[in-house]
């Protein structure tokens, strides 16, 4: 009787429940990247390496390049330099913003001059050291910070106030051009605000002690009436004070002629205080002023050496083309781009061999044996 072999002759059929031996030893084939996958991923490396260029460049940077603000504003001083700038910033108009929750963010403060032209962007806490050298960081177009929409969108939104003398603001009627204190030049519309605060030489307040000699406002009043001065009724005083009462006083040159009185009398336990007429009009408005002075309301003008300083409201945007400051970044904390740029070229180079194949393999036709 012949021996059983386990061995089966090729080609003998199969059992419908056996497993085909052949079958399994074939191999699969190798995953091919297709010329989609290929160019998508040699894409996004171009565009990554495009974008990381700026940080590359500043984090390659040495010490800090000495600038001024002339030079950054004539386009002298490229962006993503290392640069250590002499600048005031305007603290008044100052915006704070954040690219996270919580925490105290940064603040972008206008330099003194620059047009708003040229922002710092400086931490947003009050514990850091003053500045006194300068201020150190990465040199930036402003509209390519991640918070500048956020921060264009409030400056429109949210007046400044600029502050000129009487005879700027008169010299700016016929141009709408007004040159301010800090020396920036604002071009207003007839719809801007404009608010002045006046003291009033013919007004004063009077605020008297409570006291064992004169404990009551009838007191006051006859001790006052005595020593020449006449008041109105007796003001009370803000919530939370409760010794003190305080009078108006109407006659010209109150301040000065009051206090003189006061003295004259002994009355020591009252001070005199100037009071402060705050007006708000607009530019188109105050252009019709004329040389009596300025027309801040309806029947009311101040002649221009009553004034001091006029307010000016201007909202709108940040100019295009400005430039920001980061202070306090330095080319150090950039030490990971190289690496991370290194990496993306490998991969970008790579894939581009692959893409190459992938052409040759799918859409370049197969030469025929002849």
């Amino acid at each position: 009787m012949a021996e059983s072999t386990s061995v089966q002759d090729p080609g003998a059929p199969i059992a419908r429940d056996a497993v085909d031996p052949d079958l399994i030893k074939l191999k699969r084939a190798r995953p091919k990247v297709g010329v989609i996958t290929a160019l998508g991923v040699v894409f996004l490396c171009v565009v990554f390496l495009v974008r990381l260029n700026g940080d590359r460049k500043f984090g390659g940077s040495g010490s800090p390049e000495k600038v001024t603000v002339e030079q950054v504003l004539n386009g002298d001083v490229g962006t993503d330099r290392y640069v250590q700038l002499e600048a005031e910033p305007l603290m008044s108009h100052a915006i704070r913003t954040s690219v996270q929750k919580g925490g105290l963010g940064l603040r972008v403060a206008p330099v003194r001059g620059a047009g708003e032209k040229l922002w710092l962007v400086i931490p947003g806490n009050g514990w850091e050291q003053p500045v006194t050298k300068g201020y150190i960081g990465r040199l930036r177009a402003l509209d390519a910070l991640p918070f500048a929409k956020a921060v264009d969108e409030y400056a429109t939104e949210h007046p400044r106030a600029m502050f000129a003398s009487a005879t700027a603001t008169r010299a700016g009627f016929a141009t709408g051009k007004v040159t301010t204190v800090a020396g920036e030049v604002m071009t207003l519309a007839d719809a801007d605000e404009v608010a002045l605060d006046v003291v009033d030489p013919n007004t004063a307040l009077i605020v008297a002690a409570l006291n064992e000699r004169l404990p009551t406002a009838e007191a006051w009043t006859s001790a006052l009436t005595a020593a020449g001065i006449t008041v109105g009724p007796a003001i009370p005083p803000p919530t939370g004070i409760s010794d003190q009462i305080r009078f108006d006083v109407k006659t010209p040159g109150a301040v000065a002629s009051t206090t003189t009185k006061l003295e004259a009398a002994t009355l020591w336990a009252a001070r005199v205080e100037p009071i402060t007429r705050h007006y708000k009009t607009t530019w188109g408005a105050m252009k019709a002023s004329t040389a009596a002075g300025f027309i801040v309301a309806q029947g009311v003008t101040i002649p221009d050496a009553e004034l001091d300083l006029i307010g000016l409201y201007v909202s709108h945007g940040i100019p295009a083309g400005a430039y920001a400051l980061i202070d306090g970044e330095r080319p150090a904390d950039y030490w990971y781009v190289l690496p991370i740029s290194v990496g993306l070229a490998l991969i970008g180079l790579l894939f581009l061999w692959a893409l190459i194949r992938a052409i040759k393999r799918d859409l370049l036709p197969t030469a025929t044996p002849s």
